[in-house]
Order: C-alpha cells, then sequence, then structure tokens
C-alpha cells in the first residue's frame, strides 16, 4: 500500500515539475531524490514512459540537452483534478484540529 501511495505521489510530482521546466530524466530524477523519493534514472523511466502512454507527457530531442519531457493539455488536466483531490484530502485530514498555536486541552 505504501508503495503504491508514494508511486501516486510520485506522478503528481513528476506532472508538476514538466508543467514548471521541460525536465530530462536525469533532472526529474534529482527533483524526485530532493522531494525524498528513493529513485533513480531507471525507476523514473518506467514512470514517465507510462505518462507518455496515458497522453500526459510528450518528448522532444532538444539540442545540447537531450531528451526532455513537456506537460500535455491533457497532463494539464489531470494534475489540476489530482491537486484538487490532494487539497481535499488535506482538508479532510485537518478538520476539527486545533491550530498549531493551540495546546489541547486534558482533562
Amino acid at each position: 500500500m505504501k508503495r503504491q501511495f508514494l508511486g501516486l505521489l510520485a506522478r503528481v510530482y513528476v506532472l508538476q515539475f514538466a508543467l514548471e521546466v521541460p525536465a530530462t530524466v536525469a533532472m526529474l530524477a534529482d527533483m524526485l531524490l530532493e522531494y525524498g523519493f528513493q529513485v533513480d534514472i531507471g525507476s523514473v523511466r518506467p514512470l514517465l514512459r507510462a505518462l507518455q502512454m496515458e497522453g500526459y507527457l510528450e518528448s522532444v530531442l532538444r539540442d545540447g540537452i537531450g531528451r526532455v519531457y513537456l506537460l500535455t493539455e491533457r497532463g494539464r488536466e489531470e494534475l489540476q483534478a489530482s491537486r484538487q483531490r490532494i487539497d481535499d484530502l488535506y482538508r479532510r485530514l485537518h478538520a476539527g484540529q486545533p491550530a498549531t498555536d493551540e495546546v489541547p486541552q486534558q482533562a
């Protein structure tokens, strides 16, 4: 279950990164590493291939850089839907929680 959740979360991160900047496999792997994902180029490639097959990413060759991945319009829609689901989950998880500067009272 944890692996599946992390895989879904990695998909959202990759879509977000591809929105921000055309990125190579190595750049995307580095970005994921920065956010605590235990990945390497070999584990990122299948994810990118799957996102391409689903129509969320496209790849193009750039002179001097190599193959970069870009978010498609369909990918933008998926990213927006994923953001909404994450926001909804965040709100549900924090509903009724005391503010961070409040100390819960003990009985």
